[in-house]
């Protein structure tokens, strides 16, 4: 079952040839790596700052609404820490490229996008919808609790 086969060459065997075709093969490996460009997300700092802000006015919102729930605040300690895991990350794997290439946005430019070029505020509008509408939820519901009482 387990017989060892040996495989014979039909022709002769050139050193030459078999050098030339190595060389060929490692060729590409001797050339040094181009690193290649770092776009990355393109989006102005001031995104990331405001998105942040949100996402921070929208926890302490809520942490007032509690009215010292100790349960409710432990939750929201541990979705404060989710949420900085979760940009800490991002942002360790987007370092990991090297430095971004700077925003056409911050150059006075329109923004290159699958589906056409957008300009500032279009860009600031798409990427901050969520996160300001996250923290108008948290404002409304600190509104709320203030307005009826934290126990009705």
């Amino acid at each position: 079952m387990f017989e060892q086969h040996t495989l014979l060459a039909e022709r002769e065997v050139h050193p030459a040839n078999e050098v030339e075709a190595l060389d060929g093969i490692l060729q590409p490996l001797s050339v040094a790596p181009v690193a290649p460009a770092n776009a990355g997300f393109q989006l102005p700092a001031r995104v990331w700052q405001i998105m942040l802000s949100c996402y921070g006015i929208f926890f302490f919102a809520i942490f007032l609404a509690t009215g010292g729930s100790t349960a409710a605040r432990f939750a929201i300690v541990i979705s404060v820490l989710y949420t900085a895991i979760y940009f800490g990350v991002a942002r360790l794997g987007a370092r990991q490229a090297g430095r971004e290439q700077t925003s056409p946005l911050d150059c006075g430019e329109k923004l290159p996008t699958w589906t056409g070029p957008m300009d500032r505020k279009a860009v600031f509008a798409q990427v901050l919808v969520v996160p300001a509408t996250v923290s108008l939820f948290g404002i409304g519901i600190l509104i709320i609790v203030l307005a009826v009482g934290p126990g009705a």
